[in-house]
């Protein structure tokens, strides 16, 4: 028998303070991007090398997402999220110092690696916390108080380099990534291990082979996971890390402008967190939100690029508000994720549904910096490469046309996928 689950004051708690490292993870997945220049001029580096550093997060992040999915389903939340801290504040250590190239790499990797914990152990928590009917409405609140730390990532952020330097800042993000940590060891609950339904003559490794093959052989999942990483252009390539250089070069914004407008994306997230799950749950209608979102997107792209610079900053903002609220489809498709799959699995099937998307992260990071040396013309400035605007706007173009293929994907699930009730894994 399952166990049964009543909102009280604890559960409040231990949703806040898995929330609080998800929110704070996205101001160090956002730091690269604002001193996009200032790392080029450290390292002598092309934008090439600097697609590659941006990936190493991201391949940390995917690459991780599996194994903390299945630590969280087997030991303590407390112990497996501080120790990710941990391991971000070990990260930004090597990233800060490091006068290594390589290390700098490793450093960017450790952070992902680390990050990979701020939404599972918050996935895992409101599994553990609250009833089911409740997850979609928690998952979109975790959302929009998650992306509060992408919104402090921004121009807050900008000019706190401005004003102390990026190294300087760099130390401080270093510092507070530690005392989360030990916030999170300390303030956590001891244990939140979910009860586990599960065959006692199956041993862990077996128990562990059964449920890997019972997602990974779900096509619903996959499919469902690869469509939405078509997407992922807007947030995690144009919000993280390119879209400030791609403003300053081709509208001619100052790097805070640039920050507040890419940050655009997170305060219509803030909004469209809990918004789109609530509109897809009461129309029932998951898979069509999603395609329209990524349709949208793609006009919206569409414009900004192919209009010449014509937006003006207000403008803009309100482009990037508006696709902020479609880019909340993610949190859509993790509810339809955990929807396909027992809710023993929830911290397992989430992890394999992000880590889909965040290696379209890495793919998106490294093809856009490629795109860019190849329309590279020529000109260097104290032996680094300049990239005038046209680059930047061949590399950028690759986001509506991924964004197309989402809506096609999407359409395609819609026509050959029903939902199936919450906590029934269809067959493969």
């Amino acid at each position: 028998m399952g166990r049964k689950v009543e909102i009280n004051k604890l559960s409040w708690f231990m949703w806040f303070v898995a929330v609080t490292f998800f929110a704070f993870q996205f101001v160090l997945r956002l730091f690269p991007g604002l001193v996009m220049t200032e790392i080029m001029t450290k390292f002598h580096i092309d934008a090439t090398s600097f697609g590659v550093l941006s990936a190493a997060y991201y391949l940390g992040y995917a690459g991780m997402q599996i194994p903390i999915g299945i630590l969280l389903d087997r030991f303590s939340a407390r112990t497996v999220v501080s120790v990710c801290a941990l391991t971000c504040t070990l990260g930004s250590l090597s990233f800060v110092y490091s006068d290594s190239w390589t290390l700098t790499l490793i450093g960017r990797f450790l952070i992902g690696a680390g990050s990979a914990a701020g939404l599972l152990g918050t996935v895992k928590t409101i599994r553990y916390a609250f009833p089911e009917k409740y997850f979609t409405g928690m998952m979109g609140l975790t959302f929009t108080l998650g992306l509060s730390g992408a919104l402090y990532g921004g121009k807050p952020v900008s000019l706190l380099v401005q004003q102390i330097g990026w190294v300087r800042v760099s130390e401080v993000l270093t510092v507070l990534s530690l005392v989360i940590s030990i916030g999170l060891f300390f303030l956590f609950p001891r244990e939140i291990k979910e009860e586990q339904e599960s065959d006692d003559s199956q041993s862990e490794p077996t128990r562990l082979a059964t449920d890997l093959r019972m997602i990974l052989g779900n096509r619903k999942i996959i499919w469902l996971a690869i469509a939405g990483a078509l997407m992922v252009g807007p947030f995690e390539s144009f919000a993280d890390v390119w879209g400030v250089s791609y403003l300053v070069n081709v509208y001619g914004f100052t790097k805070p402008d640039a920050s507040l407008v890419t940050s655009g994306i997170y305060m219509g997230m803030l909004v469209g967190g809990p918004v789109l799950p609530y509109i897809a749950e009461k129309l029932n209608a998951h898979y069509w939100v999603n395609a329209i979102s990524g349709l949208l997107m793609a006009v919206v792209f569409a414009l900004v690029i192919f209009s010449e610079a014509t937006f003006s900053r207000s403008s803009l903002l309100g482009l990037m508000i508006f696709v902020g609220i479609l880019c909340s489809y993610q949190a859509v498709v993790f509810a339809v994720a955990c929807k396909l799959a027992p809710s023993r699995l929830a911290g397992l099937v989430t992890s394999v549904t992000n880590c889909i998307n965040m290696c379209a992260g890495c793919l998106f990071h490294f093809a856009i910096g490629s795109v860019m040396d190849l329309n590279w013309s020529g000109a260097t400035e104290n032996g680094i490469k300049i990239y005038d605007p046209s680059s930047y706007i061949t590399a950028i173009s690759l986001i509506p046309f991924t964004l197309v293929l989402g809506f096609f994907g999407f359409v395609w699930l819609n026509k050959r996928n029903a939902l199936p009730a919450a906590g029934a894994i269809s067959a493969p």
